[in-house]
């Protein structure tokens, strides 16, 4: 089985009011939910393809949920807000840092023999940032790295074997300046993450716009936003629907579903799954339930 993990930075499961996701249309989505049903607090699903349930964020430590020690938890399931003490926003502090070193799904995976990848695509730019000290990575970059993974280049992106982190590369000719960086539709994109995930057991594609978006409280920009992924996924759908693929959506924190609140939210987070052939969902509540409920599922092991 290969599986596919969907990350959007920021996007959580609010109400029916000032939520952009559920003004949004989303064909693709909907066809897999049952209708338009991507929000709410206690909506739950089962059907023979399709997994839905909302994950508590909170990690059982008192504050706004932040990406640090969310994506930490996600990535690891350690709870890196219970050994902070607080919730930590950006990028791992070396505690964190180290938890992902030693727990990363990426090496818990690769220790076991299995392929792993991270689809996203970097730049010269980054390289030379990160270099620098200018910068640091983010979660996900050291998760993957922490399991050996090289980090996709423009080079891999031209061939089709990588996505950038905004799905059509507008953002990556602007940084680049070069005009042969061509810009897709995030249909095409998510057919190109669908072919490069059936090379590979685990692949990790992260999406941070959705956070971007919700900081910024533009409606219009948010809701086109919510319309590209779904797009995303209906050319993700077109690749993977006829293999032995389950992949998973699920976000660290809320933020673009809530126009009323300025910032992170404390609503859950969706964990939607989908699978071509029957698989034992995990029986997930919280973020640190989420790798080891892949790890399980990817290793051939029954759930606990």
């Amino acid at each position: 089985m290969h599986f596919v993990m969907i990350f959007l930075d920021g996007f959580g499961l609010g109400t029916e009011q000032d939520n952009p996701i559920v003004a949004a249309r989303t064909p693709h989505l909907d066809e897999l939910l049952g209708g338009h049903l991507l929000w709410g607090h206690e909506r739950r699903i089962k059907k023979e393809h399709v997994f839905f349930t909302p994950l508590d964020p909170s990690l059982a430590v008192t504050g706004i949920p932040q990406s640090a020690t969310g994506q930490t938890t996600l990535w690891t399931g350690i709870n890196g807000a219970k050994a902070l003490g607080f919730h930590l926003n950006a990028y791992p502090n070396e505690k964190l840092a180290e938890i992902i070193r030693e727990k990363s799904i990426f090496k818990q995976l690769a220790d076991q023999g299995k392929k792993v990848t991270f689809a996203n695509t970097f730049t010269r730019h980054y390289d030379e940032i990160i270099a620098s000290g200018k910068r640091r990575h983010t979660a996900s970059t050291l998760s993957a790295l922490a399991g050996g993974v090289r980090l996709r280049q423009v080079e891999d992106l031209l061939q089709g074997k990588g996505v950038y982190q905004d799905m059509t590369n507008e953002i990556l000719g602007e940084l680049e300046q070069e005009a042969d960086i061509p810009i897709i539709a995030p249909y095409e994109a998510g057919q190109n993450l669908g072919r490069l995930a059936l090379d590979y057991d685990f692949t990790l594609y992260e999406f941070f716009q959705t956070d971007v978006r919700g900081h910024k409280q533009d409606w219009e920009k948010a809701v086109a936003l919510v319309e590209q992924i779904d797009e995303f996924i209906g050319g993700f759908m077109d690749l993977v629907r006829h293999e032995d693929v389950a992949w998973l959506l699920t976000s660290d924190h809320g933020n673009i579903e809530d126009f009323s609140v300025k910032g992170h939210t404390q609503n859950p987070v969706p964990a939607l799954g989908w699978s071509n052939k029957p698989v034992e969902w995990p029986q997930w509540e919280r973020l640190e339930d989420v790798t080891p409920g892949i790890v399980r599922m990817i290793l051939g092991m029954r759930e606990l």
